[in-house]
């Protein structure tokens, strides 16, 4: 019969005095590799969540051609459109920013409502959601500087 190293183990590090001290390497490695994955996730998931979200969107920038302020009523039957996320009027009434969905509408849906409504519009730009975002921050640093 061979001899067996298990079988006497637990007598062979008790006369040795190997004591078992904290965690295994093993352990230890999948602990650290889990901390890295989260913290990897906790910092790109949110951005990946905001680019999905925002990925179809593009901000379309009317003024009326007489520069009167827009009617609160038309804003407010712009924000109903469908595929339509915001609607808003610069700080002076003048401009009117739409924040669409493109597969959704476009200028010209916007524009069969402004030749319903019997007003001269002028489109001044279409651009990137994120894009005028970044272009807001940017433009907001150097005022303060």
């Amino acid at each position: 019969m061979a001899w067996d190293p298990e079988k006497y183990r637990e007598k062979r590090e008790k006369v040795l005095g190997i004591k078992k001290r904290g965690i295994s390497f093993g352990s230890l490695a999948v602990i650290v590799s889990m901390v890295i994955l989260l913290g990897f996730a906790f910092v790109s998931i949110p951005g990946a969540i905001s680019y999905i979200q925002n990925r179809n969107l593009d901000d379309a920038i009317y003024r009326l051609v007489e520069n009167n302020a827009w009617p609160g009523s038309l804003v407010e039957e712009i924000k109903q459109l469908d595929g339509v996320r915001e609607a808003a009027q610069d700080t002076h009434g003048t401009r009117l920013v739409i924040t669409f969905d493109r597969s959704l509408s476009g200028p010209d849906t916007f524009a069969v409502l402004f030749e319903q409504k019997n007003l001269e519009v002028a489109l001044l730009n279409q651009v990137n959601h994120q894009q005028r975002q970044t272009t807001l921050e940017k433009e907001s640093e150097d005022e303060t500087l």
